[in-house]
């Protein structure tokens, strides 16, 4: 499908691709309020389909409880919405909903405080990356193993600051800073800290480690609650993996015989070198690519006992 014939939800209709706007002096724009969720759309045997949509949908709305943006839509209604244009975007592979205000306001706080949503289905590849000019016109594909620097200049994962826990706009400014300084060094990600200088996570992604077959990830209250880091725990659950949620050290995370991130973009990404660390031999470790594997074949549609976490967005009969 091209760019120019998708369509994105808007407040309740759909509206053309490069009609989705708002003007510049748009108080989220201004100000950073914006809350939103990733979601990722999977071709199966049975059609295109939503990996945890009922999860994501929730946090959206835990992200507005949290910071008090007042959505008058139900859960039931952006569940729907969202099926709704995957079916009208064909090939998409990844599914945004943005909710923003959109009225041009001269304080900081709004006077029309209305919260517009918009649902965006599309591939990241040809529908954005494609169209950037120039050398950065990269391809998303990530390399088998990542490298990661450990961000010390900003401690953002705070709560009295925005919580992790909220997926706002502004949650983000910093560490898109702290991650473009790190590319030019040649780390492909960045790992933040929390406050006390304890392991968080990545700007977009969780983070585990493994120490003698026990998974760890740091705890919920410096961390964004992640749907794929809940589904790997999920996952270890049924495998019979033992996991622990607790506070980790940069030092503790530096010994770890297998380390890998998770995220919707992602899935589970091994990591092969921290700073100047190689972990473990510097190739996937075989727990994580038990786990890789098989979130790869859940989101596909090949393990049945997992086919609730899909919501199938096969054209109705």
């Amino acid at each position: 499908m091209a760019t120019a014939d998708r369509v994105i939800w808007r407040d309740g209709t759909f509206v053309a691709w490069a009609g989705a706007t708002v003007h510049i002096l748009a108080q989220s724009l201004q100000r950073g309020t914006l809350a939103f969720d990733y979601l990722s759309v999977h071709e199966t045997p049975g059609g295109p389909a939503i990996l945890k949509l009922p999860e994501h949908v929730a946090r959206l709305f835990e992200t507005c409880r949290i910071m008090g943006l007042p959505l008058s839509r139900s859960e039931a209604e952006l569940i729907d919405a969202c099926i709704e244009t995957v079916r009208r975007n064909p090939g998409a592979t990844s599914l945004k909903i943005s909710a923003l205000i959109a009225s041009v306001e001269a304080e900081l706080v709004p006077q029309d405080p209305h919260v517009a949503v918009f649902i965006a289905a599309y591939d990241n590849q040809t529908d954005i990356i494609a169209h950037h000019p120039g050398e950065v016109r990269t391809p998303l594909a990530l390399p088998p193993t990542l490298t990661l620097k450990i961000e010390r200049r900003i401690r953002n994962r705070r709560k009295d600051i925005v919580p992790p826990q909220a997926k706002m706009a502004a949650n983000y400014s910093a560490p898109a800073f702290a991650k473009w300084r790190a590319r030019r060094e040649g780390f492909d990600e960045i790992l933040l800290l929390d406050e006390s200088g304890a392991v968080a996570e990545a700007p977009t992604a969780n983070l585990f480690a493994v120490f003698d077959g026990t998974l760890v990830t740091p705890g919920d209250e410096r961390v964004l609650l992640g749907i794929t880091r809940a589904s790997i725990l999920e996952l270890a659950d049924a495998m019979g993996l033992p996991w622990e949620k607790r506070e980790l050290s940069v030092a503790e995370l530096l010994a770890a015989d297998e380390v890998f991130i998770c995220s919707t973009s992602r899935a589970v990404a091994p990591v092969a070198q921290i700073d100047e660390t190689t972990i473990g031999d510097g190739q996937p470790g075989p727990l994580t690519v038990r786990l890789r594997d098989r979130f790869a074949a859940i989101a596909s549609g090949h393990d049945p006992e997992f086919a609730h976490w899909l919501t199938l967005c096969a054209p109705s009969a």
